[in-house]
């Protein structure tokens, strides 16, 4: 096993051991608490060889939140483009992020819940993200809703809401999984995916009209 484990660290090369170590730790002990000896230590490194390719830990922490940032970013622009109706552009939208999500489960929280706010340089680096997201929401879910409905909703109001509900899984399953109920049925990711698209589109009345079988 250890055998396995050591072939494995050989051949990954030692920047991406870091990153995957950092992405680690950073998620389960925080940016704060965790010490560069230890990191190093966990990547199987020297500490000259972070300092080498990063120049520091909050470098390293910008590295995690681009890495994560561009791949949401690529799945809002791929999903929420084209000429269906919004709903079915939504339903790709979170689908796809939410697989995402848990395959980049680290990386978001780390991603989430990393938020120096007494640290403009990290506020200003998660912004940039931030503004490019906000325009793909604004343009693809904000206008078209305000087109339906005829009220104007911001996407600084859009944005974090969508995020954030379909996050709630990740961020909330270590103890949503102690106090799930015995022998109940664990949520599947695509149901889940529809349950959040059906609450953001139309609410908890889209539930109520399904049970009693009525068009919603």
């Amino acid at each position: 096993m250890n055998e396995n484990v050591n072939k494995k660290k050989a051949e990954c090369k030692p920047k991406e051991r870091i990153v995957r170590a950092a992405v680690k730790l950073f998620a389960h002990q925080g940016f704060d608490g965790t010490g560069l000896r230890t990191l190093a230590s966990t990547a199987d490194v020297n500490l000259a060889m972070i300092n080498y390719f990063f120049g520091s830990k909050k470098a390293l922490l910008k590295k995690i939140l681009d890495t994560f940032f561009s791949g949401y970013l690529a799945i809002a622009r791929e999903e929420l483009a084209g000429d269906d109706d919004l709903q079915t552009k939504l339903g790709r939208f979170i689908s796809s992020s939410v697989i995402y999500f848990e395959t980049h489960r680290d990386y978001l929280l780390v991603t989430i819940t990393e938020l120096p706010h007494d640290d403009p340089e990290i506020i200003e680096h998660k912004a940039a993200w931030g503004r490019q997201m906000m325009e793909i929401i604004d343009r693809e879910i904000c206008r078209p809703l305000s087109t339906e409905t005829g009220s104007r909703v911001s996407p600084t109001v859009i944005g974090p809401l969508l995020t954030s509900m379909m996050a709630s899984r990740f961020l909330f399953a270590p103890i949503i999984e102690r106090v799930h109920p015995p022998g109940a049925e664990a949520i599947k990711g695509e149901d889940y995916a529809d349950i959040i698209s059906k609450f953001f589109l139309k609410g908890i009345a889209a539930f109520e009209a399904d049970a009693r079988g009525l068009p919603e």
